[in-house]
């Protein structure tokens, strides 16, 4: 906004004294100038439209100028407007009290109008800094809260790439790289708890002649049902179910000993059973079925690393597989 564009009211209750305020401030160059012949009339404008400067009589009837001072300034949205008092009282308790209630100014009857131009023109400098100000603030809000809504939408999309980058493409469980993530946590975990950590490695049953037999598409397709049949298993929060390789799956399970570790393994391996997705090709049953190896490692004893917990039940899967597929094996811990 530019001074001359200023909204000036003029509050006086006197019709002279309004039109040769008016004249002497057309003739400064100022345009936009409203006029009320009361303290009424003079709220009412105010409340209606923007006012950057008011220029008000002290001495009215009803309400006098430094009552209708008393209402502006007690209003949060008045309050910022300057405003000079004019009057034909010189008196230093009335200019105290005005200056005391918030006026910018005070200006005696008969005023000198170079006076006049240089008190409106300074208090419009304020206003119009103050409008600066405030406009300023506003977009400063606005940016911060444009800010904080694309922190808020960064930190979505990198929770929803986060998750992404943990899942396997195709079964949308688990990937292995989350998988030996986990595993170290856990193992760490139960040495620290000396709590048991089990294992459950599977694979599916001739799984190459499937491909071989059906396509690749179906194999895809049987991956992901076997995997949505584990998950369906495999519950508890704590426990992961993971894609470790090709047709090869993974289920850790925290807290958990040998006996509930097979009880886990069971369940998946006659689930899966229970598909009755045809395999013509299986050497051992009409439907897909899985082998699968389980390994448990007790907190009361010395096991150096995890890799040991993933070799047994590997050995405890390839027993499964030497001994005709489609059932469990539980590693023994004998061999420790």
């Amino acid at each position: 906004m530019e001074i001359s564009e200023a909204q000036i009211l003029i509050v006086d209750d006197d019709r002279m004294n309004r039109e040769i305020l008016f004249r002497h401030l057309i003739n400064l160059g100022y345009t936009n100038i409203s006029l009320a012949d009361s303290g009424k009339t003079g709220l009412e404008i105010v409340d209606a439209q923007p006012i950057d400067l008011i220029l008000l009589d002290m001495m009215m009837p009803v309400m006098n100028g430094l009552e209708m001072l008393v209402r502006l300034k007690s209003n949060q949205k008045s309050r910022v407007i300057p405003t000079i008092i004019i009057s034909a009282l010189d008196e230093k308790e009335m200019m105290l009290s005005s200056i005391q209630n918030g006026a910018e100014d005070y200006l005696i009857k008969p005023y000198d109008r170079f006076l006049l131009k240089t008190r409106v023109s300074a208090c419009l400098e304020k206003k119009l800094l103050y409008d600066r100000e405030a406009l300023n603030k506003k977009k400063l809000e606005v940016a911060y809260e444009e800010l904080a809504l694309a922190y808020y939408q960064l930190e979505i999309v990198k929770n929803e790439l986060d998750a992404l980058s943990h899942r396997d493409g195709l079964t949308g469980i688990s990937n292995r790289r989350y998988f030996d993530t986990v595993l170290e946590r856990e193992w760490n975990a139960a040495k620290r708890e000396r709590k048991n950590l089990s294992l459950i490695l599977f694979d599916i049953d001739y799984f190459k002649k499937y491909n071989d037999t059906y396509g690749h598409l179906a194999g895809d397709d049987c991956l992901c049902q076997v995997a949505g049949t584990a998950s369906q298993v495999v519950k508890r929060p704590r426990d992961t179910l993971a894609r470790y390789g090709g047709e090869e799956f993974a289920v850790i399970l925290p807290d958990t000993d040998a006996l509930g570790a097979s009880f886990c393994a069971e369940g998946i391996r006659d689930r899966i059973e229970s598909l009755h997705i045809h395999h013509i090709a299986s050497q051992i049953h009409p439907y897909v079925t899985v082998s699968v190896g389980v390994s448990s490692i007790n907190p009361h004893l010395e096991v150096a690393i995890s890799q040991q917990l993933i070799k047994e039940a590997d050995l405890a899967l390839y027993e499964a597989k030497r001994e005709g597929r489609n059932c469990v094996k539980v590693w023994s811990n004998k061999g420790r």
